[in-house]
């Protein structure tokens, strides 16, 4: 008896067809090309690695995939590049001249429930800077990821900009717990800000505190923002914090794509391990991200090589469907020419093709006998506006 999972996927993960893969390779080609030419180079980690290598000791952990080898080694799928990257300048990359760039093409797994347009298996594209801890490495990280979702074609794409240490030096000064902070924080990443004001006011903050911290964590918007934000700030370490971000937003005028970024100083990821700037980039046809990344200068110090590093990541499917929303579906890859043959005339036809191929045309080579207008018929459902027959005598004809 057949299973009933035969010829299924599980949740989280695709299919793709000729036409939404080739888009896809489109996408790969352009961010590739455009990291090399910013001093870039490919590398390729491991699908998976021993889960010492890609646990955080965070959150995110129970989102692994995990399993035994036969030794009896827990193992786990990558759930991110960075970590995996991290862990190659570690261990094989140690005393190369600094700042290191790189930049990888590859899929990641991450255990999430199955949302729209979710994956639990998706494709990234990104790039990471180790080795420099200046705002000139976090301004190239923003301005590199406007430049390849500028390349791919979005439209309407904004990018959000904030720094976790606003938001860090906001919760020291209030002496809370770790698991209260937990909740608030909670609340700012999801944009609740009714649930943040219950939060604050369940911690017996004065109301005060409690407006100048809900006013800070909202506000959003251009330069504006920096200087309001002055006006309310007294935390040393949220002060440095905004200065910082101050001279990042500062250097990507100098990038001519400031109008594609917005000021968030309410903006905090998912992940744990950053410790500065951070952004996130977005457009209006999907609710979700496509991109994001930012500075993690602790994350090399797990594998006994304390480096600052910044970075960011696409996500390829979500940008793949916002692609779809915006310009339609994608187109199959065109064939300039078919050609076919009569009997016995299967040879002339095979050095037929290889000339048309030799002169730059993409060719395909009918793989059986047919009608002629079976072979027409054939053409026209492929899209294909020429067809060559190459008759019993060995004469060629254009049929289309």
């Amino acid at each position: 008896m057949a299973s009933q999972r035969l010829g299924r996927l599980p949740e989280g993960v695709r299919d793709l067809l000729p036409a939404e893969t080739r888009r896809k390779r489109q996408l790969e080609r352009g961010f590739a090309k455009l990291a090399e030419s910013w001093g870039y180079h490919e590398v390729t980690t491991p699908t998976f690695e021993y889960f010492e290598n890609l646990c955080s000791g965070e959150k995110d952990d129970d989102k692994l995939y995990k399993f035994l080898d036969r030794k009896g080694h827990i193992m786990a799928l990558r759930p991110d590049l960075t970590r995996p990257i991290a862990r190659l300048v570690a261990t094989r990359m140690r005393g190369a001249p600094l700042p290191i760039r790189l930049y990888y093409l590859a899929h990641a797994f991450s255990y999430e429930e199955p949302l729209v347009r979710r994956q639990r298996e998706f494709y990234q594209a990104g790039v990471e800077i180790l080795g420099a801890g200046g705002p000139a490495a976090d301004a190239e990280a923003v301005a590199l990821a406007v430049e390849s979702l500028h390349n791919t074609g979005l439209k309407d794409f904004r990018l959000s900009l904030g720094h976790v240490g606003i938001f860090n030096g906001l919760m020291a000064e209030l002496e809370l717990p770790e698991e209260q902070v937990k909740a608030i924080k909670k609340a700012v990443e999801n944009k609740d800000f009714v649930h943040l004001g219950e939060q604050l006011a369940a911690r017996d903050i004065a109301p005060e505190c409690q407006r100048r911290i809900t006013s800070l964590l909202s506000l959003r918007g251009g330069e504006e923002v920096l200087a309001r934000a002055s006006d309310i700030l007294d935390s040393k370490e949220a002060l440095q914090a905004l200065d910082n971000l101050k001279q990042v937003y500062t250097a990507l005028a100098g990038y001519g794509v400031q109008q594609y970024v917005t000021l968030d100083l309410g903006l905090l990821l998912g992940l744990d391990y950053y410790t500065g700037v951070i952004f996130e980039g977005y457009t209006l046809s999907l609710g979700f991200p496509v991109c994001g990344g930012g500075r993690y200068d602790r994350l090399l110090g797990h594998f006994g090589y304390d480096l600052p590093a910044t970075g960011f990541a696409m996500n390829v499917d979500q940008l793949l469907s916002a692609l779809e929303k915006q310009q339609g579906p994608a187109g199959e890859p065109p064939v300039d020419v078919l050609v076919a043959w009569a009997e016995e005339r299967l040879l002339d036809a095979v050095r037929k093709v290889k000339e048309l191929r030799d002169g730059g045309l993409t060719v395909q080579l009918e793989l059986a006998e047919r009608e002629k207008p079976d072979i027409l018929r054939y053409a026209e459902e492929k899209g294909i506006s020429r067809v060559i027959y190459i008759d019993q005598n060995g004469c060629i004809q254009e049929l289309k």
